[in-house]
């Protein structure tokens, strides 16, 4: 089964201040819900979006399209206008695709299910906070610096911006002239950064995707061309078979967390798999590529079990 993103956006909308809810079809369902995305997302993510509004009527729901930027969140009247919509439209969960734990905390504050919830959201876009609080639970990571005040001691590094996903806003440093030209042509002072040792082993990357916080497949991502493997940039993808030892830190991890959907990634280092992010919005692209596996469908289920 291969599923492919497209474009386009269709529906007439209803808006509250920033929120649009984009009205598709009837409901029908008693169980009504919410897939939260920015516009540009929205539109590149156009077909992933049907897939949910086509798995939930097979589980007795309905899910429309909420378009909400980021910025908005940050308006004074941004709370009140969103309790106004919810009371309006009486999602009974929603679906977040902004990648925005803000908006996860005002919907929870709001009594609506949230997958995946503020605290998986929160950590799964800051990779200054996963890793602290990896440190903290005794799960493997590379050396990690946060902050770029000081020149790294030794070379080469991995610069990584804390809110960077899919590969972007990834710096392979391999001495202290390319890191000065890094910090006066690329470096952003609004951004946070962390500073690690790179994995003995480049160019390879584990997505383990969980659904309902078990392990639902793995996907090894390769590439013999950039150090990073993601297959948005042209790696090479493989299902990938965890072997015990591997499965039991995986596990070790999600249950750290109440995981709705999310990709845990891992890369290899002297043989050893060492966390590197989860991402919170995971896309599927790759297992419907290699596999007749419907996540999305998986996913909806799931919800639906706990609604």
């Amino acid at each position: 089964m291969k599923k492919e993103n497209g474009a386009g956006c269709s529906g007439s909308g209803w808006e509250q201040g920033g929120i649009q809810v984009v009205k598709e079809k009837n409901r029908g369902c008693k169980t009504y819900g919410w897939i939260l995305y920015t516009q540009d997302e929205s539109i590149r993510n156009r077909r992933y979006i049907e897939f949910y509004q086509a798995a939930c009527p097979k589980y007795g729901m309905a899910i429309e399209l909420v378009i909400c930027e980021p910025a908005y969140l940050m308006t004074a009247d941004a709370t009140a206008r969103l309790a106004e919509l919810v009371r309006r439209e009486q999602p009974a969960f929603a679906v977040n695709r902004t990648r925005s734990w803000q908006l996860a905390k005002m919907l929870e504050a709001l009594g609506i299910r949230v997958y995946n919830n503020s605290m998986v959201a929160e950590i799964g876009n800051d990779k200054a906070k996963a890793y602290r609080y990896m440190q903290q639970h005794g799960i493997p990571i590379l050396p990690t610096a946060y902050g770029v005040a000081d020149i790294p001691v030794r070379f080469p590094v991995v610069v990584k911006s804390c809110g960077g996903h899919g590969g972007t806003e990834v710096f392979f440093i391999k001495n202290v002239s390319e890191w000065g030209v890094w910090k006066k042509d690329t470096y952003d002072k609004e951004k946070g950064y962390v500073v690690q040792q790179p994995a003995s082993e480049l160019g390879a990357d584990l997505r383990v995707y969980v659904v309902g916080n078990r392990i639902a497949a793995s996907v090894l991502r390769t590439s013999a061309t950039d150090f990073r493997s993601n297959a948005c940039l042209g790696g090479d993808i493989q299902l990938y078979e965890l072997s015990v030892a591997q499965r039991q830190l995986v596990e070790t991890i999600i249950s750290k967390f109440d995981i709705a959907m999310a990709g845990v990634d891992f890369l290899f280092d002297h043989g050893q798999m060492v966390f590197n992010e989860i991402e919170d919005m995971a896309g599927a692209r790759m297992l419907y590529a290699l596999t007749d596996y419907d996540i999305v469908d998986d996913y909806v289920k799931y919800i639906s079990r706990q609604l």
